[in-house]
């Protein structure tokens, strides 16, 4: 007759359960699970039963926190939003040095991200190319959010003369965001850092710096 599968000793194996979180760190978890599913498996593909593999939790306990794929697509794109909008613009805002250089440390960061956070870049690759649907209404939204932040610090080199004083600050910050692109694009099609760091040196040396 069968039965429950036995182990070797002749006893039913134990079910092995998820660690136990607080509330607030097991959606984390979740959350930081699906950044990676969603990088693997694309932002239109990925399931709950995904996630759940992956955290090593039941799926249940993925559809607790996000109860349908939409919430989870909002999710992580908002994760993405804050990781690129406050980890590289926002957080240069205040800092004392030229623009042009504050410039210059926000791209290159972000091309040592492709290699520390692939998973982050890649979503956000993929977020950027889809023009339709609740994905694309939130991606414009990303995209005039950081342009303006980008123009607000260019506005302040116009200020103090530490960008060129011929540039355009709205159509730079569209610049500096395509910019972000053509790195990600660079690396993920096989350029070294360091020819992604010599693009950068230049741009910001003929196009930003006065």
């Amino acid at each position: 007759m069968a039965g429950a599968k036995k182990s070797a000793n002749n006893t039913t194996p134990t079910k092995v359960r998820a660690k136990r979180m607080s509330p607030e760190a097991r959606r984390h978890q979740i959350l930081m699970c699906a950044v990676d599913v969603f990088a693997s498996q694309g932002i239109e593909k990925a399931t709950h039963a995904d996630i759940a593999k992956l955290a090593g939790v039941a799926s249940p306990t993925v559809f607790h926190y996000f109860p349908t794929i939409d919430d989870l697509q909002e999710a992580v794109i908002k994760e993405v939003r804050r990781f690129l909008l406050e980890g590289f613009v926002i957080v240069r805002t205040d800092v004392d040095a030229p623009v042009h250089v504050r410039v210059e440390d926000m791209l290159s960061s972000f091309a040592k991200a492709v290699d520390t956070d692939k998973n982050y870049v890649t979503v956000w690759l993929e977020w950027s190319g889809s023009t339709k649907g609740h994905i694309w209404e939130l991606y414009k939204e990303f995209y005039t959010a950081t342009t303006a932040a980008i123009r607000k610090l260019l506005l302040e080199g116009r200020a103090d003369n530490s960008i060129k004083a011929s540039l355009q600050a709205a159509d730079a910050a569209r610049t500096i965001l395509g910019m972000a692109h053509t790195i990600a694009h660079m690396r993920f099609c096989g350029a070294t850092s360091k020819t992604a760091q010599k693009t950068i040196n230049s741009f910001v040396a003929e196009y930003i710096s006065p």
